[in-house]
């Protein structure tokens, strides 16, 4: 079964109202990330872009990171996770 979840910096009621419980709402990266498969980062936030292998390692189950903004280091992240980067941004 698929699960969305999501992060959102808008006030959560806005979202809640679109999306209902069609999605999982997260509070923090490290919350979002979380015992998932898979995390889809199309964002340039701070909280992101902190966040290294081993923080994806230690709470994903079997880590595969995909960056759509690029703002993680390829060779940095190949070593430790399953990792693509696509989309928007320049190399990290």
């Amino acid at each position: 079964m698929l699960k969305w979840q999501c992060m959102i910096q808008q006030p959560m009621e806005n979202a809640r109202r679109i999306f209902g419980n069609r999605v999982l709402y997260a509070s923090s990266p490290i919350d979002y990330i979380r015992n998932a498969d898979c995390a889809i980062i199309v964002t340039e936030w701070d909280e992101f872009k902190k966040l290294g292998p081993e923080d994806f390692v230690n709470n994903m189950r079997d880590p595969v990171v995909i960056d759509g903004r690029r703002i993680y280091d390829p060779e940095v992240f190949c070593r430790r996770v399953k990792f693509a980067a696509i989309g928007l941004g320049e190399k990290a």
